[in-house]
């Protein structure tokens, strides 16, 4: 017996249908990525950029990091304590090491002081977007395989 009648394929409508839900997925995956990183760049690089510089004290509640924890740099103005949120990606650790309770270089805006980011520093932004990126892309491939491999396995006479 040969081994395509003993193991049942695919409909061609099923792999059609696989590939285009592949596709799908990269697709939703890498907008994704590609939102995380425009939103998270543009909030540090505005605030790099028209920011006013500040050295304050570094606080992420013990976290190992400041993407599911809140991370915030504490800073005196005009004589009282401020508590600036830092961007979801900033580093928690440096060489590993916690950086809780360390100076920290920071820029805000002096119409809202709460909200900040480190200076000279975009963090794990580039990282954790491609590693997002990665997957889109891993699925976009996965998907545009798919497709030419069921496109492929059709006869001349049988249409899409």
């Amino acid at each position: 017996m040969s081994r395509a009648a003993v193991a049942p394929r695919l409909g061609r409508s099923r792999r059609f249908l696989l590939a285009g839900v592949l596709l799908l997925i990269g697709a939703v995956v890498s907008a994704c990525a590609a939102y995380v990183g425009v939103t998270q760049w543009a909030q540090v690089s505005s605030l790099q950029k028209d920011g006013v510089r500040e050295v304050g004290v570094f606080h992420n509640e013990g976290a190992a990091n400041c993407w599911r924890h809140r991370c915030w740099a504490e800073f005196e103005l005009d004589g009282k304590k401020v508590e600036a949120d830092l961007p979801v990606l900033t580093s928690a650790k440096e060489n590993k090491v916690s950086r809780e309770g360390e100076p920290i270089t920071i820029r805000y805006r002096p119409s809202d002081p709460t909200v900040a980011a480190e200076e000279g520093g975009l963090g794990q932004v580039g990282a954790i977007t491609a590693l997002i990126g990665f997957f889109g892309v891993l699925f976009l491939v996965a998907g545009l395989v798919q497709l030419v491999v069921a496109s492929r396995d059709r006869t001349p006479a049988q249409p899409f």
